[in-house]
């Protein structure tokens, strides 16, 4: 199975989620505390309840909410460092890779930029890419009220990347998660 296949995860969630290579999902969870122990779960950084599975293909990267950058580094900086991080290759491979990847997440203008200096929706992107960068098979999103939603930011058909890696959106909002599945 390429992607992620959770097997009664949480009360809430079906008993069964795939996310295949290539597809986007939401789960939408009751609170906050609930959507963090999901995301937590599904990266590997708390362990499943007795009778729960999470299987994945491969290597599992979480995108938080507002983008998870580090802020003493540019947006091209925090790319560069979820790259070179996974993949031993010269910098100026790697450097030419992520700039490829940010501009397929329209993030070409923001490169020399600080994350506080961007929008709260370029941060999230920028989060995106970097996790991208680390080539996962699953990449886990939070969401957050107040924040431009996920659906409205990504553009699958652009981020050619994302065509192998299956997509998790951790919500606590149904409508948001709406502009999300496809």
């Amino acid at each position: 199975m390429d992607g992620l296949l959770l097997h009664r995860l949480l009360p809430g969630l079906p008993d069964e989620v795939r996310v295949g290579a290539g597809q986007q999902r939401s789960l939408v969870l009751g609170t906050r505390a609930e959507a963090r122990l999901c995301a937590d779960l599904i990266t590997g950084l708390d362990e499943p309840p007795a009778n729960a599975a999470v299987e994945t293909s491969g290597p599992v990267r979480l995108v938080p909410a507002e983008g998870g950058l580090l802020p003493h580094l540019t947006v091209l900086g925090n790319i560069l460092h979820g790259h070179i991080a996974t993949h031993r290759v010269t910098r100026e491979a790697a450097d030419k890779q992520c700039r490829l990847t940010a501009n397929n997440c329209d993030l070409d203008d923001v490169l020399h930029r600080y994350p506080h200096e961007i929008t709260p929706g370029r941060r999230r992107l920028a989060g995106l890419a970097r996790a991208v960068r680390a080539d996962p098979s699953v990449i886990v999103l939070e969401d957050a009220p107040g924040l431009p939603t996920w659906g409205s930011l990504l553009r699958p058909d652009n981020i050619t990347e994302l065509w192998s890696i299956a997509l998790v959106l951790i919500t606590t909002d149904a409508e948001r998660a709406k502009a999300f599945d496809r």
